[in-house]
């Protein structure tokens, strides 16, 4: 993970992306080939993700892929003010 921002896992199948004064809510998994995203790069200047496992680059404002083996995009669940993201870290989403 990247000092850029942090990942939080949330849920069994959602991880919370602080990065770059932004919470977004986004599948735990990699549509390309499961690889987990709590272990993510992250990149702020870019607002992307990338999968530790094959390194498909996601964009996490469209969920679309913009590097790596083509896929599905990535599942955007919500993006999140501050107050809603602790509270749902405490739910389990």
């Amino acid at each position: 993970m990247a000092a850029d921002g942090t990942i939080r896992e949330v849920g069994e199948d959602l991880v919370l992306v602080e990065l770059a004064g932004r919470k977004v809510l986004v599948s735990a998994r990699c549509p390309h080939r499961q690889g987990k995203l709590k272990f993510a790069h992250l990149d702020g200047g870019r607002m992307r993700i990338t999968c530790p496992l094959h390194y498909s680059t996601f964009d996490l404002g469209t969920g679309e892929r913009t590097a790596g083996p083509a896929c599905d995009p990535l599942r955007i669940v919500d993006t999140l003010p501050a107050q809603d993201a602790a509270e749902t870290g405490r739910t389990g989403a």
